[in-house]
């Protein structure tokens, strides 16, 4: 990307802020959280302002100039790579002295840098001091407070950013400072220049960061936040049932009278009101999950899952790094997939993102409980055995591929806080319209496009489903779940345009299907563990690619659906919590052993193992 000026780029360690001060700043929407490794990839943007256009980016959190981590390689990649950029260190105050080691080797290598200082308040608050300008003096390189939820306080950054230390000058006044005999502060700061901050545990990390009570307390709050959302009676259920009502029913009425042509009628109330509006309905489940997902991230109780869990998941090969992907697949898959850059083996990262799809992400919500509410008087029991079953076959895909080795584990354990409340609500919002722009744009113009194509013949007639051109493409799909009690090409349709987004299953089956699925509760299930099982869509298809290769994500995909029929038949024959809980726990202990013998014939030697 070219720039008018030059380019800006934001560095630093984990979790000191930079993400957030590059949104403030640019008016991005870079994903942020309290927790380690955050951002995984470089994210750019323009600014224009009254003294040209700039360049914004924002990199992973590095210690050191030597890469730990995937994502550390590619932040040093990239600041190499673009040696004339001026750099933003942002460092938490707090932790000051382990920051300044990276300022040293950046220093060394001759870099513009220009040092933002973040969490002043907590900082002073605990009884911190720090002498900003002797700083910068001993250092010969700005240094600055910033809050970047202080809209003052960010406007007077970005116009120092922009106006003086950006000058064309710059990089040769502060070269010269900097050509100091050594590090000034090589033992440590003079304490006329910097007070640590004296701070004690607080009775929430006592609590989140005890191994006892930390998973604990973590399926109680998941089982509450699921009781709101799906509960009977409960505000989930509640708003979702008054957006439906509003838009699938008053609205498609009021249409319906206005418009006197069946195919204008079909089109407005059935392939758009109903079908891709009925999927809007579900937006206040939705904004639950995601704010109770959010809350994790924000007030650093990830971390504190990861700290405690990493045990648990050394036992199939993996870290508590894993936790951090897991969680973001809840909410997204490929924002998961990209999450395993943290890993710092690509092994790791292979087989995190094969498991990874098994989690049911936020879009599989509105297909589970379009399938099961129909059915089930209760959905809450069904939609929360299949996220809990999802989890299960992610963790035995996991223990499966394990050869045995043991995953790495660095993680700086932030201070737990309460989430700043505006950040939260425009986060959350952003989020919700991103779910609703999908809505409009993508779903909609699936669930159209297929109306037109199941609506009309080769000559362009209006005529039933049976006689459509998609009926003439599509009628060799009856048989592909024909074991499970579905007789028709339509529902086999509906569930593989998931590739596409898992929400257009949803959509076209309130397409199809206006007055109610035509099949049972048993056949509902199977289809509901067939999205599951199922590749996820076709962005997280696209993030696996740029992680692992084309080849191994498409393997990947044509594995994964050929998985999920197999499930289906399964889940068919064996429905009924008594039946599929038992053989379900006796097949992954096959496996296990399974996995266990093989990996032991192969792999013995005399005397032990290789």
């Amino acid at each position: 990307m070219k720039a008018e000026r030059g380019e800006i780029v934001f560095t630093g360690n984990p979790n000191a802020g930079k993400s957030t001060l590059f949104n403030a700043l640019a008016r991005a929407h870079a994903h942020t959280g309290n927790w380690h490794g955050v951002t995984v990839g470089a994210s750019s943007k323009t600014v224009r302002g009254r003294n040209g256009a700039f360049v914004y980016t924002d990199l992973p959190g590095i210690y050191s100039l030597d890469g730990y981590s995937l994502e550390e390689k590619s932040a040093l990649s990239y600041l190499r790579a673009h040696e004339d950029a001026r750099l933003v260190q942002v460092a938490d105050v707090r932790t000051l002295p382990r920051a300044l080691r990276l300022t040293k080797a950046l220093l060394e290598e001759n870099r513009a840098v220009v040092l933002a200082l973040t969490m002043r308040r907590s900082f002073e608050k605990n009884g911190g001091r720090l002498d900003v300008s002797a700083l910068s003096a001993r250092l010969g390189i700005p240094v600055l407070f910033v809050n970047a939820f202080n809209a003052e306080e960010v406007r007077r950054f970005n116009d120092f950013l922009q106006r003086e230390w950006i000058k064309e000058d710059a990089h040769a006044q502060i070269e010269g400072e900097k050509r100091i005999a050594g590090f000034p502060f090589s033992d440590g700061l003079p304490t006329e220049i910097y007070t640590p901050q004296t701070r004690r545990e607080s009775i929430a990390e006592k609590v989140c960061y005890s191994r006892i009570l930390c998973l604990p307390l973590f399926f109680l709050l998941t089982g509450g936040i699921f009781f709101l959302t799906f509960g009977d009676g409960m505000p989930g259920t509640a708003m979702k049932s008054f957006l439906e009502d509003l838009i699938c029913v008053r609205l498609a009425e009021r249409a319906g009278a206005c418009l006197f042509s069946p195919a204008v009628h079909a089109l407005v109330c059935d392939g758009f009101l109903r079908a891709a509006g009925g999927v809007l309905s579900f937006l206040p489940q939705l904004a639950l999950l995601f704010g109770f997902l959010l809350f994790l991230e924000e007030s650093g109780y990830m971390s504190a899952l990861a700290f405690t869990a990493d045990g648990i998941f050394q036992k199939v090969g993996l870290s508590g790094r894993a936790v951090f992907c897991l969680l973001l697949g809840f909410g997204c898959t490929a924002q998961a997939i990209l999450a395993t850059r943290g890993f710092e083996r690509r092994e790791l990262q292979r087989r995190t993102v094969a498991a990874l799809p098994y989690i049911s992400c936020s879009a599989k919500l509105p297909v589970y409980l379009t399938l099961l509410s129909s059915f089930f008087s209760h959905p809450f029991w069904a939609v929360a055995g299949l996220y809990l079953l999802g989890v299960g076959v992610s963790l035995t895909v996991f223990a499966f591929q394990s050869g045995g080795e043991k995953g790495d584990f660095i993680l700086e354990l932030p201070e737990m806080q309460f989430p700043d409340p505006i950040c939260f609500i425009k986060t959350l919002l952003f989020r919700l319209k991103q779910f609703i722009i999908k809505i409009a744009t993508v779903v909609a113009a699936f669930t159209l496009l297929t109306w037109f194509l199941s609506s009309f013949d080769f000559s362009l007639h209006y005529v039933g489903i049976q006689e459509s051109m998609l009926a003439f493409f599509s009628g060799g799909l009856q048989y592909l779940f024909r074991p499970i009690g579905v007789a028709d090409w339509q529902t086999a349709f509906a569930l593989l345009s998931g590739l596409v987004a898992k929400e257009n299953i949803a959509g076209l089956l309130n397409l199809f299907y206006p007055a109610g699925l035509p099949y049972g509760a048993q056949t509902a299930f199977a289809l509901s563990v067939f999205v599951l099982f199922c590749s996820p869509c076709v962005s997280a298809i696209a993030a696996s690619a740029r992680e692992l290769g084309i080849a191994a994500a498409a393997e990947n995909a044509v594995l994964q659906t050929g998985t999920a029929v197999l499930a289906s038949y399964a889940a068919y024959f064996l429905y009924g919590a008594r039946m599929l809980i038992p053989v379900a726990a006796a097949l992954l202990l096959l496996l296990m052993a399974a996995k266990r013998f093989c990996f032991e014939r192969i792999h013995r030697k005399k005397g032990g193992y290789a």
